[in-house]
């Protein structure tokens, strides 16, 4: 017999273009892409935070969960990055079972913030309806780079990819099978 295998998971990373954040792109990449596999098991895009258009909802329907790569020494990309997250991925209703990965690189330096002053720098104790998590990468080390995609990999992997919306039978339904009894 044929066993089914499992659709790629997709990894959606928002982040401003730097060549620190197309390292962490490539390191995740190289470390989750095998040349072996016929059929892959991660697929990746990358997004700019731009304000005057939203994330497509082809891209969000097939997203699993989402990196958003921030400077954590640099406090005008980090109020950016904060309202991108919140203007356009957590109102967004498309979201809602995506969860987030803040990775704040540059966490080394002394003006950078920690993982607790980015709670709170970007209200995330508020965020109640999905899982989030803050890491941080310090001197671009590669652990701390893996760190990052394997607690969202396992997250994705223990709940299960993108758990479905139940909806409610419509009284249609229960009317003809009520009539079928009869």
């Amino acid at each position: 017999m044929f066993k089914k295998q499992k659709p790629p998971k997709h990894i959606l990373f928002i982040g401003e273009k730097t060549e620190t954040r197309d390292y962490i792109i490539d390191v995740i990449k190289e470390n989750a892409l095998d040349p072996k596999e016929k059929t892959p098991l991660y697929t990746f895009s990358t997004e700019e935070p731009v304000f005057d258009q939203e994330l497509r909802d082809a891209l969000l329907r097939k997203t699993d969960g989402t990196i958003f790569l921030v400077n954590s020494s640099k406090m005008d990309e980090l109020s950016k990055i904060k309202e991108y997250l919140w203007e356009m991925f957590v109102w967004n209703n498309g979201s809602v079972n995506i969860p987030a990965l803040i990775a704040s690189y540059n966490a080394e330096k002394a003006i950078a913030l920690t993982s607790s002053e980015i709670i709170e720098a970007f209200s995330l104790i508020r965020l109640t309806d999905r899982l989030w998590n803050v890491m941080e990468i310090h001197e671009n080390k590669k652990e701390d780079i893996l760190a990052c995609f394997n607690w969202l990999d396992e997250y994705i992997e223990v709940l299960g990819i993108k758990p479905k919306v139940l909806k409610k039978k419509s009284s249609s339904t229960k009317t003809k099978k009520t009539e079928k009894k009869k």
